[in-house]
């Protein structure tokens, strides 16, 4: 090759100046505009957030903090203090799964708990919780959706219990109490009486407040013996129903 064709190669292939390699003025506006469109990606999604956190408080807020809350919250406190109703609450667990949560209680130191036919349909896996915070998986022993009554199983030893009442034991104007996890609550104690038109064959209808999450709590009379199991409220003068404890022994496992 002839220093001709050599000088024709080095010009095709020339470098470039070392000026195209340096920040220019556009180069600079570019990366700005980029650095204001990344601020501003970063703080929609910041405000966004806030206001997905802000909505969720909203709804939330209501069932904490309402008049109704408060009062039972006071009730409650002062309910708590007593030596029995604290006993009461070992034995009053938390049912729940990621979508839905209700109240149950259990009635063996070996593990068996009563609640809701309506709270565990359809939940899975089904999670109870003390409120010492012992945690157990649990299954479906029988359920009768017919009466909105079920009882769970569970894995544990020495277990705090609540104890039976026996059959027609109660009657109207007994003073109760009712703990469970009403409004994202959680082992609210609450006091009360039954109420005229209550029927072991039927219903007991208390004049407790009753909210959600109460479902499954039981229904303990004032020599501590659970006498039924809550279930629901009217829809006319939000009245406390409850599965009496006749029905509940009619459905009790064998071996219990």
């Amino acid at each position: 090759m002839n220093q001709f064709d050599k000088d024709e190669i080095e010009d095709q292939f020339e470098e470039p100046p070392i000026e195209d390699f340096l920040p220019n003025e556009e180069d600079e506006w570019l990366r700005e505009r980029q650095k204001r469109r990344n601020l501003f990606v970063k703080r929609t999604i910041s405000v966004g957030v806030a206001i997905a956190l802000l909505v969720s408080l909203l709804q939330i807020w209501p069932q904490l903090f309402n008049l109704s809350s408060i009062n039972f919250l006071q009730k409650s406190a002062e309910l708590s203090k007593q030596e029995d109703i604290q006993k009461y609450k070992e034995a009053v667990v938390t049912v729940n799964d990621q979508n839905s949560r209700g109240t149950g209680f259990n009635i063996s130191e070996n593990g068996l708990i009563i609640t809701n036919h309506h709270v565990v349909d359809n939940m899975y896996p089904i999670t109870v919780t003390f409120p010492n915070g012992e945690i157990f998986q649990a299954t479906i022993l029988q359920s009768y959706p017919d009466i909105d009554l079920a009882f769970l199983h569970i894995e544990g030893k020495h277990l705090p219990a609540l104890s039976l009442s026996q059959p027609d034991t109660w009657i109207v104007s007994d003073q109760i109490y009712v703990i469970g996890n009403p409004l994202l609550h959680n082992q609210i104690a609450i006091d009360g009486e039954i109420l005229e038109g209550s029927d072991k064959n039927e219903d007991l209808r208390l004049s407790s407040p009753i909210y959600n999450g109460n479902s499954g709590s039981p229904v303990i009379n004032l020599e501590g013996n659970v006498i039924g199991v809550v279930f629901a409220i009217t829809t006319k003068d939000q009245i406390g129903l409850a599965i009496p404890i006749e029905k509940v022994l009619e459905k009790l496992p064998e071996g219990y």
